[in-house]
């Protein structure tokens, strides 16, 4: 199993709010493929820290065997969100998305998740 892990950078201007909701949004897509295993990451803030919006607009998502719907689920969302961006983390090997065409989007994200077995 491989776990991914994914930052919502929105759009130029997005607030955390709005990456927030972004990021809820990419999660509800994600889970209407068949992937159950979306969660947000456990981050413990600094203490004094108030948290923040930063840590909502991850996702840690557990792919096994489900990297197909995962690809297609990214792609309808980024199609609908044109001008957003989202970052792929694995293992500390990012790669950022942030308006390629269709078939571009797809061959990058085979291609990352293939450097982790995940492909």
């Amino acid at each position: 199993m491989t776990e991914l892990r994914m930052q919502v950078v929105g759009y130029p201007d997005s607030d955390e709010e709005e990456r927030a909701e972004l990021a809820w949004r990419l999660r509800e897509e994600i889970r209407e493929r068949g992937i159950d295993e979306v969660s947000r990451p456990s981050v413990r803030p600094p203490p004094g820290a108030k948290g923040g919006a930063v840590e909502w607009a991850q996702l840690v998502v557990t792919l096994a065997g489900t990297v197909p719907p995962m690809i297609m689920a990214l792609q309808a969302w980024l199609g609908r969100h044109r001008g957003a961006a989202v970052t792929l983390e694995i293992d500390g090997d990012k790669l950022t998305l942030d308006d390629p065409s269709a078939e571009d989007q797809r061959r990058l994200v085979e291609t990352f998740l293939a450097r982790h077995g995940g492909g």
